[in-house]
């Protein structure tokens, strides 16, 4: 088997990740209209060009861990389906589907569809790929879909590597051992033993996808705010998030975790369709008279210093030593000894592209990228931005009383946000 079908490092962490929840990336698209689904299905077939690992099954019970190629098409991925009664319901529960990596393909599309319209539940295994690659692959797909549709000359997007080295190609010797013997901690084990939870009552076990839109003009307000202070969405979102949930849970110090996309250390411009992000820490005091400016200093300081060096590498320098050099029974048996997986975290899952991903014409309603189903008492909010609004979403498993519990969160969040002073540039 050839070099697309290795098994890289990030693979083997998104896999062990299941010992927690199950490592998926989630997109749902509204249409105007339906779209054509034989269409879809051979245009799946063919982005296997570009990303064959979608048509393998993951096996990892006899001997080293390994992709298996099969013989999977558009057919076996995209599921044609009438929208019910209550059609939410029926979203809910198939944008929150699984995938058995070992015998199916690590896609899955739903289209939903009523007289008019239809929606798309699209699930893929995050080993795959991170979000950023994700996005690049649903914007390959729209290419060869349209091509099909409109009976051009399709050019398939060629494969290109998934591994991590191209992050490290640069470096000299003495660059990577001034990495490795630096003093940056990015998951600071000692204090992610402390931090705290969500605490869910009840026992359901049923999936919850939960989410709320800013609008165009409280998304514009947070973007002015933004730019007079000299400070990210990233930033306002982490600290309105912070806020929010030690307010909520009664703490005033929370280490909250931010995913960061680490192709901007990459020495190839190519685009990479597999998993190169890591999480950076920060750590935020919220003491009960802060105001926002107080708090937003914290988080943009740290997520500052976070992006302007490549310490950020070490966490991924040492998991590459540890996969390279441990056997995989080992790994699978201490990983949870190995790697705290954060409690509470936030990612954000990025600017969908507005021009590069339609479907035959300029058909998208709406879109929102949303990440896995956590148990409690684990917590994650993710966000996503298209056409100038952005979503806000955590997903749990969990009963009514902890939807709601998790829509007061999210409520907060955005009233810290559209509260905000822009006038003020008080930083």
């Amino acid at each position: 088997m050839g070099d697309q079908y290795r098994v890289e490092i990030f693979d083997l962490w998104q896999y062990l990740c299941k010992t927690a929840y199950e490592p998926l990336i989630r997109c749902r698209i509204d249409f105007s209209k339906h779209i054509d689904e034989y269409i879809l299905r051979d245009a799946v077939t063919l982005s296997f060009n570009a990303v064959p690992l979608i048509s393998c099954c993951f096996e990892s019970t006899s001997g080293p861990p390994r992709w298996l190629k099969k013989d999977f098409t558009g057919e076996d991925i995209v599921f044609l389906v009438e929208e019910e009664k209550d059609s939410e319901r029926q979203i809910n529960r198939l944008l929150s589907s699984n995938i058995d990596f070992a015998s199916e393909a690590q896609l899955k599309i739903f289209l939903i569809r009523n007289d008019t319209c239809d929606t798309a539940c699209i699930i893929i295994n995050h080993m795959i790929c991170d979000t950023a690659g994700f996005k690049e692959y649903l914007y390959i797909l729209s290419s060869i879909y349209n091509g099909i549709n409109n009976s051009d000359h399709i050019s398939l997007p060629e494969y290109n590597s998934r591994g991590i080295c191209t992050l490290f190609a640069d470096m000299t010797i003495k660059e990577k051992v001034n990495i490795l013997s630096s003093r940056y901690d990015a998951y600071k084990r000692s204090s992610l033993r402390k931090q705290k939870g969500v605490s869910f009552n009840s026992r359901s076990t049923s999936p919850l996808i939960i989410n709320t839109t800013l609008s165009r003009n409280d998304f514009q307000q947070i973007l002015t705010y933004a730019q007079i202070n000299e400070v990210t969405i990233n930033d306002i979102i982490m600290t309105s998030f912070a806020r929010s949930y030690c307010h909520i849970s009664g703490i005033e110090h929370i280490l909250l975790p931010c995913t960061m996309d680490l192709r901007r250390h990459a020495s190839s411009e190519k685009i990479v369709i597999g998993n190169l992000s890591t999480n950076c820490m920060c750590h935020i005091q919220v003491n009960k008279n802060d105001n926002f400016a107080d708090t937003i200093k914290q988080v943009s300081s740290q997520m500052n210093y976070h992006k302007s060096n490549r310490y950020i590498l070490k966490s991924v320098m040492l998991w590459y030593l540890a996969a390279r050099l441990l056997p995989f029974r080992f790994l699978r048996k201490h990983f949870t000894d190995i790697v705290n997986i954060p409690l509470v975290s936030f990612t954000n899952l990025g600017i969908i592209n507005r021009e590069l991903l339609t479907f035959a014409d300029d058909n998208i309603k709406s879109i929102y990228l949303t990440a896995s189903i956590k148990p409690s008492p684990y917590l994650q909010l993710t966000a996503s931005t298209y056409n100038g609004t952005c979503t806000l979403g955590c997903n749990i498993y969990g009963s009514n009383a902890d939807r709601k519990w998790v829509e007061n969160l999210l409520d907060k969040v955005c009233a810290e946000m559209k509260s905000l002073d822009i006038i003020a540039a008080g930083m």
